[in-house]
């Protein structure tokens, strides 16, 4: 199974095409950025669309209040390497999924913040549109970025997951592409393939298991609610 986690589809009437191609190269769910208000949806074209959001603001406040307001229906949750306090009080936070790196900004993952990703269970999200849609040195900075955060996050036990960042179809890579890409950036081949085929899957079902009602927290649900006497 692999579910590539970074759609960014601009239209909802374009869902449908996004999720025959995804399903025709071999992917079984797509995480679409912003436009679904339920948490998933089973396209007719055997595919499952889940919700993503992306959290964003420079305060503690800001960022727990969007946190709190989405979680209760949203699989894929993600935060954007920021501001070393902010990002790491929402990755203690342990309500994300996902700390996604834009190689356009300045931020760079420090080792402090992968190993409280780690513990949090957060993964790294490479998004590789940046690096198709980029040539000649912007490019080559942008290997460079991705890579040394790469390293960062496996020195730290980070999980790390590859997306495609894809804004319109021609942007959709097969999960073989995406792995081939991730050893591109310096990612074994086991490690690759469990970026692409098992993280994504994981982290969506251990999330529709925490908007399950009995969920209390992670290995606590309830089984039967006492009833009053």
């Amino acid at each position: 199974m692999a579910v590539d986690v970074g759609v960014c589809v601009q239209d909802m009437d374009k869902i449908g095409s996004f999720g025959i191609l995804a399903h025709e190269i071999g992917f079984t769910g797509i995480a679409v950025l912003g436009l679904m208000d339920e948490p998933f949806k089973h396209l007719t074209e055997g595919i499952i669309v889940y919700r993503r959001v992306n959290i964003v603001g420079k305060g503690v406040n800001s960022l727990r209040n969007q946190i709190e307001r989405v979680r209760k229906n949203t699989p894929v949750i993600a935060i954007q390497v920021g501001s070393i306090d902010s990002t790491n009080w929402a990755v203690e936070d342990k309500r994300v999924d996902l700390l996604t790196l834009d190689p356009s900004k300045d931020h760079r993952l420090r080792e402090t913040t992968a190993c409280l990703c780690s513990n949090s269970s957060i993964a790294l999200e490479i998004q590789i549109a940046p690096l198709l849609n980029s040539s000649g040195l912007q490019r080559s900075k942008i290997l460079k970025t991705y890579r040394e955060a790469v390293i960062t996050a496996v020195d730290a036990g980070m999980g790390v997951v590859l997306s495609s960042g894809a804004t319109h179809l021609l942007g959709l890579r097969s999960p073989t592409a995406m792995v081939h890409i991730g050893m591109l950036l310096g990612i074994d081949r086991t490690l690759a393939e469990r970026a692409v085929h098992e993280l994504p899957t994981y982290i969506i079902e251990r999330s529709l298991k925490r908007l399950n009602p009995k969920f209390v927290s992670p290995g606590v649900e309830i089984i039967k609610r006492r009833e009053n006497p």
